[in-house]
Parts: structure tokens; sequence; C-alpha cells
């Protein structure tokens, strides 16, 4: 069988998709690819790009696109003056300045192939003014124009523009596949796994089911807070379930965050480990989203029920509602530890 978009790990049936509809020349205007960062959002929409001016897309015999012929590489290389992409340049949100030159640009004639392609990263951060703009450009585009809307969540897009183009989403990769691909493709990750096997099993289990993720993640500085937040997940849970003298319990309190947001997602990742416990209470087989040691997700249910686990899960939920409406951070925390029966 002919591989189509062969560079790309799993989703296989969203290339067959777009690689269907190019070959058949029913190609959408638009596209909209929604998936976790570092899914391969930009990957399929750049390799899109290529099938699309492949040179040799009629020769069965090779891939599709076959990343050889002078246009696959001058897109792959993201070289190309007709493929361009848009994002929100470091800010927060992509105001109406990035798509007012987008509007503008789309009007000037393709350079070199017969489609302009705009990939358009963080299309959800797209304000509802950028947005209405946008769809001024998606209602009536030039032929030659294609676009990707690349974004975590499409919801976030206007029901206008959502009307106006498929939502494709992409597929979440096994770790077993992330693994592969990064510790054969990046030395970085084949050290790591060789000389710190932990770390290395916990950024897996942080990528997300994203490679991208995965590759970011081997920046020391990028994973350091990543396992510290890992640690503080497990001294509370171990704590939570050991119940070991008070002095512990209160050194836990001088490790979270005095920063909601921040503390938030602390409180997401212990209640995500504490999912992971009550799930393995109930079955040896349950896949696991925190603990990169089934093992050791055992050894802890073993001291504990199932419903002192839920209980503890509550009081974790219910901390977290209350961080999201701004109660008092200091006095959350205290009111965990006492409702886990910590302190």
């Amino acid at each position: 069988m002919r591989p189509y978009m062969g560079q790309i790990i799993a989703n296989q049936s969203l290339r067959e998709r777009l690689c269907s509809d190019i070959l058949n020349g029913s190609l959408a205007h638009a596209y909209i690819i929604e998936g976790v960062k570092g899914s391969g959002k930009h990957t399929l929409a750049l390799l899109s790009a290529a099938a699309l001016a492949c040179e040799k897309k009629n020769d069965k015999n090779l891939p599709f696109p076959c990343s050889e012929c002078p246009a696959c590489r001058k897109i792959l290389r993201e070289l190309s003056p007709d493929v361009i992409t848009v994002g929100c340049d470091g800010k927060a949100t992509m105001g109406v300045d990035s798509v007012r030159f987008l509007r503008e640009d789309v009007f000037v004639v393709p350079n070199e192939l017969e489609n302009k392609v705009y990939i358009i990263e963080d299309a959800d951060k797209m304000t509802p003014q950028a947005q209405n703009a946008f769809l001024l450009t998606l209602e009536e585009p030039p032929s030659y124009a294609v676009f990707f809307l690349l974004c975590e969540n499409a919801a976030a897009l206007l029901e206008t523009i959502r009307s106006r183009a498929p939502i494709l989403r992409t597929e979440p990769i096994a770790r077993e596949l992330i693994d592969e691909y990064i510790s054969r493709t990046d030395r970085r990750a084949a050290q790591m796994k060789i000389s710190a096997p932990s770390d290395y099993a916990q950024l897996l289990m942080s990528a997300e089911n994203g490679i991208g993720r995965a590759l970011e993640l081997l920046e020391p500085k990028t994973l350091a807070p990543i396992l510290e937040q890992r640690n503080l997940a497990k001294d509370f849970v171990y704590i939570a379930i050991d119940r070991p003298e008070n002095e512990a319990a209160l050194t836990l309190i001088s490790k979270f965050s005095s920063k909601r947001d921040k503390l938030s997602g602390e409180l997401t990742l212990i209640y995500t480990a504490l999912r992971d416990l009550i799930l393995t209470k109930k079955s040896d087989n349950a896949p696991l989203c925190f603990y990169e040691s089934r093992d050791a997700a055992i050894e802890l249910c073993e001291k504990v029920s199932l419903g002192e686990l839920i209980r503890l899960s509550e009081a974790v939920w219910t901390a977290s509602d209350r961080i999201s409406r701004n109660a008092n951070v200091k006095l959350t925390l205290m009111t965990l530890l006492s409702e886990a029966e910590i302190i």
C-alpha cells in the first residue's frame, strides 16, 4: 500500500483523509485540525502543503508526498514563499493585526506553486474581533488559497468559522510509539533513557500523548519544573495514605505554589494521581495517566481502601474548585490537609 504522509507517527485515518482529498481534487479550502500540543498538527498541515505541490504525486510507487522533489523539499524545510505560518508571536492572543496581514497577503497570487497555503497556529487564541475579521476572508477566499487552522480547542472558534471548515482531530499517540520515535531520532532521549530511566519514564508520562511535547521536555529547563510538580503530587498522596508525623505535612504546605494558576496545575496533577489509584484499585490493567510504575501504584493501593481514595480525590477536587473561585490560597491548602486528614 502506498504510504501516505509516512513521516508522521500515528494519525493514520487523518493522513489518509487529507491525502485522499488532495488526490481526488476534493480538498476543502479550509480545515480545522484540533489536538493537544505536540500531537502533529503543524506537521500534518506542512505535509498536506507538500502533498498539494508534490511533483511526483501520480507515481504510486513513491510515498505521498514524495519528500524528494524540489517543491516537497522546499516546503518541508519551511522555505517556500507560498506556505505561510501565522501565529501569536509569543502573545497570549492573536489580534486583528495578524489577520489583517493575512487578508492582504491572500490576494497576492502564489510565487512558485499552484496553491497558497496558510497555517494558522493557535487559531483558538484569536480574539473574537480577529475571528470576525478572518471570517470575511474565509467566506470568499481566492481559489488557490488553502487554510489550516490549528488549535487545541475548536469550541473556542466562532460557530460561523466552524461551519465553514471540517474539523479533523488528531489521535493520542501511545507512549510506546513516542518512546520508540524520540529515542531513535534524538540523542538526548537515547542518553536519558539509559542514564536517568526514572526521569525518562516521567517525561513520557508528561508528554500528553504528543511527540512534540516529549521533544520539548527533553530540555532540562522545561522538564525540571514538571518533575518538581510530579514529586509534589507523589509526596501528597504518600503522606495522605501513609500518615507520617505532622512535620512532614507542614513541610508539604511550603512546597505548594502561592500562584493560583500554578497551584491549580499542582492540584490537578494530584487529582490525576488519585484517579490512577482508584482505577488500579478496581482493575490491575487500568491505563495509568500519572504513575510511570504500575507496581508503585499497586503498592499504594494495598495500603488504603477504595472509599478512602475517593474521599481524598473529592477533597482535592473541592480545593481546586475553591482556588478557581478566588478563595484564599493558604486557607484553602490548610482546609485541604484537614479534609484529607493529613493534619
